[in-house]
């Protein structure tokens, strides 16, 4: 023990740094049983609620508190040793600056986590993407301006000049602004949400993302669209979230040979074919007009299925039904044709 005591290396003898290792390694193993314990006590709480926000939250304990632990572990062992004064201050900044970085990933781990598991479940409640990104940035601008500030330096007279720094940078990003206010316009205004099925001029899909630069939209032939706010906005947008059922327009072209007694079948015909058939509103159908090669029936009728695929699955059936009642009845669908007339002289 004598030995122990009197073997001095770097100012500190040998039985303070045995001391220190084992103080070190009693904090990791404490540390890691509480967290062990804290993690099965979520586990149950998720088996017997089925809450993956609980889930997610143990993950994302598990994943950020191992390398907090090493370091507090490591923090609190060298207490026991005397260090020079500057080597001391280095390492209670470092492990400062390690907790703060840390923390703040778990505070975004979490922002995430009640987003997509808890608010996303809630049809009340909607928050665009871009939102938790900017709550996100806020949280590391908070984060890196406590580091500086524990490093030593003057956070007020940074941000003044952030701000001055600022003035000129909004005159080189004014489109980027533009798309910032934007997206605010978007997310406030709500002309479309995520999974809307919108139009925007000539393009049509599902909007997949909206962040605050840009909003992705898949197509439907598969691939992405990736458009800016500002330009997003200024588009004539036509959203079908909220469309109960859709109006079908057709006109039925019937030949100039068909008898003025099957001509006024046509109509009662249709009506009847129409409702018969299983989410459908029928409006009209109507004798409407004397075309070059046809004689033209307009029918209108709605299909209260407001997704389109259901909607096209409905006016094929439709369809087959007038094709099948039409052939029954011996009216032929009339084609573009011409009447060639030959004189003998």
């Amino acid at each position: 023990m004598d030995y122990l005591k009197e073997t001095i290396i770097w100012h500190n003898s040998l039985l303070q740094y045995i001391v220190s290792i084992g103080i070190f390694i009693i904090c990791i193993i404490s540390m890691n049983l509480g967290l062990t314990f804290l993690l099965k006590l979520l586990l149950r709480l998720n088996v017997k609620f089925q809450n993956s926000f609980v889930l997610s939250l143990a993950k994302s304990i598990k994943k950020r508190t191992r390398p907090l632990i090493l370091i507090v572990s490591l923090a609190i062992g060298r207490i026991g040793l005397t260090l020079p004064k500057e080597w001391s201050g280095y390492l209670g900044k470092i492990v400062a600056v390690f907790i703060i970085i840390f923390a703040t990933m778990f505070i975004c781990d979490l922002i995430t986590n009640f987003s997509d598991n808890y608010l996303s479940k809630k049809k009340d409640v909607v928050i665009s993407d871009g939102i938790i990104t900017i709550i996100k940035s806020i949280a590391w601008v908070i984060s890196f301006l406590t580091i500086l500030s524990n490093l030593g330096v003057n956070v007020n007279t940074f941000i003044t000049g952030l701000g001055i720094g600022g003035v000129a940078v909004a005159f080189a990003a004014q489109s980027i602004i533009a798309d910032l206010f934007n997206y605010f316009v978007i997310v406030f205004d709500k002309p479309f949400l995520k999974g809307d099925f919108i139009q925007i001029d000539q393009d049509a899909g599902t909007v997949e993302y909206i962040g605050i630069k840009s909003t992705r939209i898949k197509r439907n032939s598969g691939e992405q669209l990736l458009i800016s706010n500002t330009n997003l906005l200024a588009s004539r947008i036509q959203n079908y979230r909220i469309l109960e059922k859709r109006r079908r327009y057709m006109v039925i072209g019937v030949e100039y040979s068909t008898p003025l007694e099957k001509l006024k079948v046509i109509p009662d015909l249709v009506k009847s074919i129409i409702e018969s058939t299983n989410n459908t509103e029928f409006y009209s159908a109507r004798f409407l007009e004397f075309a070059d090669s046809s004689l033209n029936f307009e029918v209108i009728y709605h299909v209260t299925i407001p997704d389109y695929a259901g909607f096209v699955q409905v006016v094929e059936e439709v369809n087959y039904k007038i094709v099948d009642e039409f052939n029954k009845l011996g009216v032929g669908f009339a084609f573009p044709s011409r009447t060639l007339y030959i004189s003998k002289e």
